[in-house]
C-alpha cells in the first residue's frame, strides 16, 4: 500500500471517531475485588488453596520418610511434587478465571460494553470516563 492511500485511510478513520461515529463504550472491573468478594470465586480460590496446602503437606510427609534415598531420587521427588501441586493449581486458576470471564461476558452484553479493562491491573487505569462494572460482575456472581 502506497504512503497516499496510508494517509487518505488515516484521515478517514481519524475522521469516523471524530465525529463520533466509532465511539467506544469502555468499562473496566477490579478483578481483585470480585475475587475477594464474589462468593463463587472466593469458593473456587478456598477450594484451590485448600488442595495445594494439602498436597504440600503429603509431598512433605512422603519426602520426610525417604531417607534412604539417594539425592537424584530425592530431587526428583520433589519435582514430581513441585509439578502436581502447579497442576492443581493451574486447573484452579482457570476454573476461577472462566467463572469471572463468564461474568464479565454478561454484563458486557446487558451494557453494550466494547471493551473492559481490568483496574486493578498495575498500568491500566481509568482517569475519566468509563462505566465501573465490578459490582455488577460480583452480584453476577452470588
Amino acid at each position: 500500500m502506497n504512503s497516499k492511500l496510508k494517509s487518505a485511510l488515516a484521515i478517514l478513520f481519524s475522521t469516523f471517531f471524530i465525529s463520533g461515529c466509532g465511539e467506544v463504550q469502555l468499562g473496566y472491573i477490579d478483578a481483585e475485588k470480585v475475587i475477594q468478594e464474589a462468593p463463587q470465586l472466593k469458593s473456587v480460590l478456598e477450594e484451590g488453596n485448600k488442595k495445594v496446602q494439602e498436597l504440600q503437606e503429603q509431598a512433605a510427609e512422603e519426602l520426610a520418610s525417604k531417607q534412604n534415598v539417594s539425592d537424584e531420587d530425592m530431587n526428583q521427588a520433589r519435582q514430581d511434587f513441585q509439578r502436581r501441586v502447579a497442576s492443581v493449581g493451574q486447573a484452579y486458576n482457570t476454573q476461577l478465571r472462566q467463572k469471572l470471564d463468564a461474568a464479565v461476558a454478561n454484563v458486557v452484553a446487558d451494557k453494550n460494553i466494547d471493551v473492559v479493562l481490568d483496574s486493578s491491573q498495575e498500568n491500566p487505569q481509568v482517569f475519566l470516563g468509563g462505566i465501573d462494572l465490578t459490582d455488577e460482575v460480583i452480584q453476577k456472581l452470588q
